[in-house]
């Protein structure tokens, strides 16, 4: 068991075991449960569920204790002194295994305790003295992770015993599993009842703190927060406005701080469920403001601000201002907001605080009633109208050098108007050029792009040369690619031509220009758009061409443009060498190379099908191996596999065929082509006369479900066949036997199967295995219905004769022996099992089997005689009762030998309806021996036995 099932703090610890060594009872007791380090996490109480103590003392030998009171046990004490040495045997038990730790060995421990608790409950349910063992039963189930049972017993506890001194603490440590547990309405009960004991319990607090856990827990946030408002009130030092939240927990109590903290922060949590600033606002009209209401204003600002909530922050503090508009505090506020804004990146609304900051607090504003000023709103005012004034210029100026969108246009726009009144008022101003540019930033900022780019075009074409022309033309540029994107589908093609004249235009005009090559190559990619693509082939050309220290990224690009282009124009040659130089200078990480491996794979790919297409299958197949090759990773490397190894089929280059077809096995497993490769890899080996690996791929095909089951049964059968040829014994004689259980319509080729399996079963004298597939045989043609056949009956009788032998071979291998009564029967059923197999074979009324069957059968009715007549005889007999034994035996054999003539006859018979074989010359020599009297003088001929009819 792990450590975080041992009881944890119970604050009233029951009476310690008391040896019979002199140890005196002990209770020891532990104050209520401290508030721990604020937890560094969200949305968890800053209070353990139950923290973890070392536990009470123990005895100095606790082991000698125990032994003591069970050796007291086993002296039968009475009643009373049984009880109380049991409670506090199971009590020292658990208060052993608390200090130490329960473990997988001690478990045993814990449950012998809980079983004496459980006696003695039952034993004396009423005693006074329950709610100590109810109280240490919850102990010993906690220690053993029970903690559902924990939280039982403390509810009987409380329930049976209302009055006892323990129940402000099993409640508290009820509610404390509950909350554990993540049941927090119950908790929630339990707390409030802890609660309402007030003083009479040292655990107010932490259940009061708990408590609003619990109904934060459930979404209550509302009554969350009126309780730890509570808690804030009592804690916080009084005489002033709080607004800071650091500084007044800097006067709490250093005991008091930590919960001071984590309940402003529930409180922050709860607000910020609810909707931040506006709940707040919604709550205080209620509920009326708390004496620090600035300070849960603040603390929820900035608790939201710690989330990166930067928005709903700003929303508290403007919450404030929209309650208190004209208080002292609004302006500071208001600068909270800006800030808010500020963290979390938002500069147009920044902007538009810093613009409310200056028309609410300007001197002339409602907000200061007549009054002047305060110095310190005067100097925050200053700032932030020079703030403003600096945002319109350098935000221009910043966010069209970096390709950025306007965030507010009417802002660029009004920026513009000035730019341009400068430009009309002080048409021979030094730094038109740079108003000029100016004026670019804030249409571009502004959605004038057109105007922009006009503007920009300008700037670096008409005025005299400047330090800002070679800007203002690559400004002018990405203005006109801009653009571009912004005009309807129809306008776009003749809007990207003026931002590629533009492009061409800065090239020529600043060939040094940082960022010629950067915008000759997008020029490219848009020429390419345009499809004009020997002409983007020309530009990205020139990027080629460049020297090498050209950023390598471009020249990737105007590689990737080339290729596209060449790809355009079915020029797939050249389409491969300019992928290929593209993959050169692509990261094996970057994103993009899995794009251009397919480039390069459908370039090459391209090529052999247009080998395919002219006929020219060797070159086809080529390249369409060769996609294996230099794009081995590629999606179309599987068809490409396929193709080839389809193409190799054609010119009949089986070998060549089958290694890429067992390639494509291994590198696609589970391929959606892996079908149809199966089947081409069999022909292929089939081809190349390679039986067996051509048995094994129809073998796969046979076990594939996928397949139609007319595919899998021609698939099975081949395999068998190919198994056989290839005289692989083993593979072939399980594949016949797999065909046989998976197909065993139709008939005939299931009955080839079959057969083939007796003659497996027959030359690798597998007696079981020959038995199981002759019955086999003989039950197919029982059960054939409609498509019984010759065949199948006269391999069903020939199956039968072969069942009858080995029964008649079974028959004659078992001597009489003594005593025996008991191996006359065995011999007995063995040859009645003879019988039935050959009387079957016969009745199927094939000639030859018929007539051999009547013979074996004749041989066994003599052979059975024989068996009696050379049985072992009794030991012990006098002559005479030798004698009658003999006598008995020959009347048991007599009836045996007249059947095997008359057997042997009924096949004499035949020769009268022109039958005559060797199984019936082979009865008139039995019957020869059999009645030579009768027989034996006669000359072999049909015509001799006329007078059998």
């Amino acid at each position: 068991m792990t450590s975080n099932r041992r009881w944890h703090h119970w604050p009233v610890a029951l009476a310690a075991a008391i040896t019979l060594g002199g140890c005196t009872p002990q209770v020891v007791k532990e104050s209520a449960p401290a508030i721990s380090k604020t937890i560094g996490r969200l949305e968890q109480p800053s209070v353990d569920v139950l923290p973890i103590i070392r536990s009470e003392p123990i005895a100095a030998d606790p082991e000698k204790a125990l032994e003591n009171y069970r050796k007291l046990l086993e002296l039968a004490p009475d009643p009373a002194t049984r009880a109380e040495a049991e409670r506090r045997l199971a009590d020292l038990q658990v208060q052993m295994e608390d200090a130490r730790g329960v473990t997988e060995t001690s478990e045993k421990s814990l449950r012998e305790a809980l079983a004496l608790y459980q006696k003695l409950l039952k034993s004396d349910p009423l005693s006074k003295d329950n709610d100590r063992i109810y109280y240490q039963m919850a102990r010993a189930q906690q220690n053993l992770g029970e903690t559902d049972a924990a939280i039982d017993t403390l509810q009987r506890l409380t329930q049976k015993h209302p009055d006892s001194r323990l129940v402000g603490d099993a409640r508290f440590r009820r509610a404390e599993l509950l909350f554990y547990r993540s049941r927090y309405a119950e908790a929630e009960v339990e707390y409030k009842a802890v609660m309402d004991l007030k003083d009479a319990t040292p655990f107010f607090e932490s259940a009061q703190y708990k408590y609003g856990w619990s109904q934060y827990k459930q979404s209550k946030y509302e009554e969350s927060i009126a309780t730890f408002l509570v808690i804030l009130d009592n804690n916080l030092p009084g005489g002033e406005l709080l607004i800071e939240p650091e500084p007044a927990l800097e006067r709490v109590a250093r005991s008091r701080a930590d919960l001071v903290r984590d309940s402003l922060r529930v409180i922050t949590l709860s607000l910020a469920s609810l909707g931040g600033g506006p709940a707040l606002n919604d709550y205080l009209a209620a509920h009326g403001d708390p004496r620090f209401y600035p300070l849960i204003y603040v603390a929820l600002g900035q608790a939201l601000l710690d989330r990166e909530r930067y928005t709903d922050a700003a929303g508290a503090y403007a919450a404030f201002i929209q309650r208190y508009p004209a208080s002292p505090l609004a302006p500071g506020f208001q600068m909270r907001v800006i800030a808010a804004h500020e963290a979390g990146g938002f500069r147009d609304l920044v902007v538009q605080e810093k613009e409310r900051y200056a028309t609410t607090y300007d001197p002339a504003a409602p907000y200061w009633n007549g009054q002047p000023a305060t110095a310190e709103v005067m100097a925050q005012l200053r700032k932030t109208i020079e703030d403003l004034a600096r945002h319109y210029h350098a935000r221009a100026q910043q966010d069209t050098a970096q390709g950025r969108p306007a965030q507010n246009q009417a802002d660029f726009l009004l920026a513009a108007r000035w730019y341009r009144r400068i430009i009309e008022l002080y048409p021979k101003d030094e730094q038109l050029p740079d108003v000029n540019f100016l004026l670019g930033d804030a249409l571009l900022d502004g959605g004038r792009t057109l105007d922009a780019a006009l503007e920009y075009d300008r700037t670096a074409y008409g005025y005299p040369a400047h330090r800002r022309a070679g800007e203002a033309a690559q400004a002018a540029v990405l203005a006109y690619q801009k653009h571009a994107t912004e005009v309807p589908a129809e306008q776009r093609p003749a809007a990207l031509q003026s931002a590629i004249d533009a492009s061409l235009k800065l090239a020529d005009s600043f060939p040094g220009h940082p960022q010629k090559y950067p915008v000759l190559t997008q020029a490219a990619q848009d020429l390419f758009e345009l499809k004009d693509y020997d002409r983007a082939i020309a530009v990205a050309e020139r990027v080629l061409k460049a020297d090498r220290t050209v950023d390598g990224r471009l020249r990737r690009i105007a590689w990737s443009v080339t290729g596209d282009a060449h790809f355009a124009q079915a020029r797939y040659p050249q389409a491969e060498t300019a992928f290929a130089e593209e993959l050169k200078l692509t990261s094996p990480k970057s994103a993009e190379r899995a794009q251009i491996v397919e480039q390069l794979a459908a370039s090459i790919y391209k090529q052999g099908e247009g080998a395919r297409a002219a006929n020219d299958l060797k070159t086809a197949a080529f390249h369409f191996l060769r996609v294996g090759q230099a794009a081995p990773d590629s999606k179309i490397r599987a068809t490409a596999e396929y193709d080839g190894a389809a193409a190799l089929i054609a010119l009949q280059d089986w070998g060549g065929a089958a290694r890429v077809l067992e390639g494509f096995r291994k590198l696609f497993p589970g391929h959606p082509l892996e079908a149809d490769v199966d089947k081409k890899l069999a022909v292929a080996y089939q081809k190349d006369n390679k039986p067996l690996d051509a048995a094994r791929a129809y073998a796969r095909i046979a076990g594939r479900g996928s397949e139609t089951v007319d595919v899998r049964r021609e698939a099975a059968w081949l395999s068998a066949t190919l198994f056989d040829e290839g005289k692989s014994t083993a593979e072939a004689e399980a594949a016949y036997e797999t065909y046989v259980r998976n197909f065993p319509r139709p008939l005939d080729r299931a009955l080839d199967a079959r057969a083939r399996l007796v003659e497996y079963a027959r030359a690798s004298g597998n007696t079981p295995r020959l038995s199981q597939w002759l019955r086999e045989l003989v039950t197919a043609d029982e059960t054939a219905g409609g498509e019984r056949s010759p065949r199948s009956k006269a391999l069903a009788a020939q199956s039968s004769l072969d069942l009858g032998r080995m029964a008649a071979d079974d028959t004659r291998a078992q001597r009489l022996t003594l005593p025996i009564e008991r191996s006359l029967p065995r011999k007995k059923q063995a040859m009645e099992e003879a019988i039935r197999w050959l009387g079957k074979a016969a009745g199927y009324g094939f000639a030859e089997t018929t007539t051999a069957a009547t013979y074996e059968l004749g041989v066994v009715y003599r052979d059975f005689g024989k068996a009696l007549l050379e049985s072992e005889r009794p030991r012990k007999l006098s002559a005479l009762e030798l004698e009658q034994y003999d006598l008995l035996l020959e009347e048991q054999a007599y009836p045996f030998e007249e059947q095997a003539i008359q057997t042997h006859e009924t096949n004499l018979r035949r020769i009268a309806t022109g039958t005559y074989d060797l199984w019936i010359a082979r009865s008139a020599q039995a019957l020869a021996e059999l009645v030579p009297a009768r027989y034996g003088k006669r000359e072999q001929g049909e015509e001799r036995y006329e007078t059998l009819d």
